[in-house]
């Protein structure tokens, strides 16, 4: 049997170098679409981000935990029941949600304020049909620990998305012509990815359609996807919010779609790319902490928490660094674009609390609060929709910044004051940690940013991004290893402990 630390090692491995392949994808299609194009692909992406919640949140992994149950027990008539029940309840909501979409095509306009944003969506309806076929057969594996496959049907996502999206827009000039094709690109790849999963299923199961699985499915699906679905409800909020709040504040129809696609299409991904490294690095550190709690395993626990959360800490301190010294020219180099070089040095302190929000949250999930994890993701959001709507009169694009910040940083707090009582002798104090890593993130900013301004003289954007960057990162490190804020053994030794707990 194939031990937990190979398993995580292949989800880990598909999982960096399927995000790696997505994160030039999106600098390409930022290049290709510009800053308005890729506003209007947002706008469209957040309403229909709402419908695919639906059947891509609740049912796969009620899916996978049904399927694995009965693998188990030998029971694959009753497998089988699961993935033809989940494919049937999966499909009546996608196409009841496709056609609820079509029908409020005028809503959708009103909402949206740009009618282009709704063509695009309308585009993009049958998406939402093949991505209920691929959740299902994708949870089906899941289920039956097809770990490689799981991954391998993500990245040809990717691949495919790519290739389509670059052929067609290879000779195109026109940014909203453009901007179509790559709504149908990614129709394409929804139905390939579906057509692929299917393939891989019944290589070695197949379906029963006979009844008596489909109430398990929906009982267990149900509180999943409602949760899932009022956090979604958040993007297309913020979609309505910051474009009328920009309008209101000065900026034109035009100016406003663009800096909104540029802060949310250019900016703010680069700000999440950490947890592509400390995603992959807490399925290690956090093995199974609900059957730890189970077994009262509260010391192991404990450990387990801190380290989680220590190692998070350094690898986000890592990058603040790094994108307050050339992050403009980071924005020049992938994006062409100044304006999304300049927000992230100034979003770059977000790094910390958007890493701490999103490890917080899967560490209370973990510890059986799901409720109240939901809750302050809630307070958090209420922080995000108050502070936008008084800052951006104001300040303008810059409010997303400090909106951001207000609201992953109440999330974090709350969160971690939660865990705490859980886990009274947690070591870890959030705000006397943040000041110690300040002192050593400001001189390496500052160094590195120094550094990369004399390479200008030399040499181009990108040369001068990579020593500067590297000059920041490495500072860091050296400060931190005098000053003792962080064991670098730790890792290595968790991991190597893991792997022999495991094999």
């Amino acid at each position: 049997m194939k031990s937990i630390f190979k398993a995580v090692a292949t989800i880990t491995i598909f999982s960096v170098i399927t995000r790696a392949l997505g994160f030039f994808f999106r600098i390409f299609l930022s290049r290709k679409l510009g800053a308005e194009g890729v506003g209007l692909f947002q706008m469209a992406s957040s309403v229909l981000g709402i419908f695919m919640t639906l059947v891509s949140s609740g049912i796969p992994l009620t899916t996978a935990k049904l399927v694995s149950k009965y693998e188990v027990n030998n029971e694959l008539k009753k497998r089988n029941q699961v993935v033809s029940s989940a494919l049937i309840i999966a499909l009546s909501i996608a196409i009841l949600s496709s056609l609820i979409i079509f029908a409020l095509k005028y809503v959708w306009g009103i909402i949206l304020t740009d009618s282009r944003a709704v063509e695009l969506l309308i585009i993009m309806i049958p998406s939402v049909i093949f991505s209920a076929i691929y959740a299902v057969f994708r949870g089906a594996m899941w289920g039956q620990n097809d770990y490689f496959n799981c991954g391998l049907t993500e990245l040809l996502e990717q691949i495919i998305r790519f290739a389509l999206t670059f052929i067609m827009l290879f000779t195109i000039t026109d940014y909203f012509v453009a901007t179509e094709y790559s709504a149908i690109a990614f129709n394409i790849t929804c139905l390939c990815s579906a057509l692929i999963t299917i393939f891989i299923y019944f290589r070695h199961s197949k379906l029963n359609f006979k009844p008596g699985e489909y109430r398990n499915v929906l009982k267990s699906a149900t509180p999943i996807t409602g949760v899932r679905l009022a956090s979604s409800l958040v993007q297309p909020l913020t979609t309505l919010i910051i474009p009328s709040m920009l309008i209101l504040s000065g900026y034109s129809t035009s100016e406003a779609v663009s800096s909104f696609g540029v802060i949310m299409g250019m900016t703010f991904p680069m700000l999440f790319v950490p947890m592509s490294i400390i995603g992959s690095i807490s399925m290690v550190l956090i093995p199974s902490i609900s059957s730890m709690m189970s077994q009262k395993q509260y010391n192991t626990i404990q450990e387990n928490v801190t380290k989680s959360i220590d190692v998070s800490v350094f690898i986000s301190m890592l990058f603040i660094p790094l994108y307050l010294s050339v992050g403009d020219l980071i924005g020049l180099v992938l994006y062409d674009n100044a304006l999304s070089g300049v927000l992230l040095q100034l979003s770059a302190v977000c790094v910390l609390p958007i890493t701490l929000c999103n490890l917080t949250g899967s560490i209370l999930n973990a510890l059986n609060l799901e409720v109240k994890s939901f809750i302050n993701y809630i307070i958090g959001s209420a922080v995000l929709f108050a502070s936008l709507i008084i800052f951006t009169p104001m300040l303008g694009i810059n409010s997303v910044i400090i909106s951001q910040l207000l609201s992953m940083g109440t999330i974090s707090l709350l969160n971690i004051r939660k865990i705490k009582k859980v886990l009274p002798d947690l070591k870890f104090n959030l705000i006397q940690t943040t000041f110690k890593y300040s002192l050593i993130v400001i001189p390496s900013s500052l160094l590195g940013h120094f550094i990369s301004n004399i390479s200008l003289v030399v040499f181009n954007n990108f040369i001068s991004a990579c020593i500067g960057g590297g000059i920041s990162i490495v500072a860091t490190v050296v400060l931190c290893k005098i000053f003792k804020l962080y064991d670098f053994s730790q890792l290595l030794s968790i991991i190597k402990k893991k792997n022999r707990k495991n094999t």
